[in-house]
């Protein structure tokens, strides 16, 4: 029986491999999933990462369904998605996402109490 890779088992192969390699797989995984893709072309400082992300977020929001809620799902995701924006340099950009995103949260879900809302509010009052 195999054992899976531990975090750190996985990190010491990547480490060890060919940075052309490392950004072919990366691209695989960009390909596979937009938000990926958005945190790469964020970090590389395009942009374009910026209207990405406001589209993205406002998508999750309006499909978000609050009586389904999971730790895991696209809402939480799309918000992780504006503190990378931050942490690559789109503080203003992601501020102003945030502060659009609260407000299109309340205008369909109400004024809730939920952990989204709050971590809204903190990115666009930060």
């Amino acid at each position: 029986m195999t054992t899976p890779l531990d975090d750190a088992a996985l990190t010491a192969f990547l480490e060890g491999q060919d940075s052309a390699w490392l950004a072919e797989q990366l691209m695989l995984a960009a390909d596979d999933d937009p938000i990926t893709r958005i945190r790469l072309t964020a970090a590389a400082g395009s942009e374009s990462a910026v209207d990405d992300a406001r589209a993205v977020l406002l998508t999750a929001v309006e499909q978000h369904l609050p009586e389904e809620e999971a730790d895991d799902d696209a809402l939480h995701r799309a918000i992780d998605l504006l503190d990378d924006l931050v942490d690559y340099g789109f503080e203003d950009e992601g501020g102003d996402i945030a502060d659009e995103a609260r407000d299109t949260y309340v205008d369909r879900h109400g004024d809730d109490d939920s952990d989204h809302l709050s971590r809204l509010s903190a990115l666009a009052d930060d």
